[in-house]
């Protein structure tokens, strides 16, 4: 059920930002401090039901510092979302994907759900590296005769929806599999 929960959050995060039309950076700083604020409370959540976890608290800190980075961060709301979606998405998939490994020696069931995860939120950590704040593009689309301008924040509020519905879709996918059997303890008896 966690990991129903945890895929909801991030499909939550992807619907808004596919559906929204207008992507200013205060809709930017908005999406992703709701999407870390309620990543929060999941970590919290999963901490109080699982127990105590190092790489799950770190998480929840991780979430909890990147919504008040986004608040009170210098400069324009364009500016903060990059960076706080910049360090965020590093600091979380660097935890994440190191909690999985790390998980991984001790046999840990999700370790490599984490370190898929990890690995995905480091991929957006670079990509929003390459994605400047200052990018603008302006083009005209004749059958609808108008100017349109793509800029930064748009292509950054579109790669964290993405990053959103990748995660969403493989926490759906692996919550609803069937839990894999230990064949090394079948046949170790």
């Amino acid at each position: 059920i966690l990991m129903i929960v945890r895929a909801l959050i991030a499909a939550v995060a992807a619907i808004v930002v596919t559906f929204v039309q207008n992507r200013p950076g205060e809709f930017a700083v908005a999406a992703l401090e709701g999407f870390l604020i309620a990543s929060l409370a999941y970590f919290v959540a999963e901490t109080l039901v699982r127990g105590l976890n190092p790489t799950r608290v770190l998480l929840g800190l991780v979430a909890l510092a990147g919504a008040v980075l986004a608040l009170v961060l210098p400069g324009s709301p364009d500016a903060r979302f990059h960076l706080a979606l910049l360090l965020w998405a590093a600091a979380a998939g660097i935890i994440e994907l190191v909690g999985g490994l790390l998980g991984r020696r001790r046999g840990a069931a999700d370790a490599r759900d984490q370190i898929t995860i990890g690995a995905l939120t480091c991929v957006l950590a670079l990509a929003s590296l390459i994605v400047s704040p200052e990018y603008a593009l302006d083009y005209f689309v004749e059958e609808a005769g108008q100017s349109f301008t793509l800029t930064g924040t748009i292509v950054g509020v579109g790669l964290f929806g993405g990053w959103a519905a990748i995660v969403a879709v493989y926490l759906g996918i692996g919550a609803f599999s069937p839990a894999p059997t230990n064949t090394v303890a079948k046949d170790a008896a």
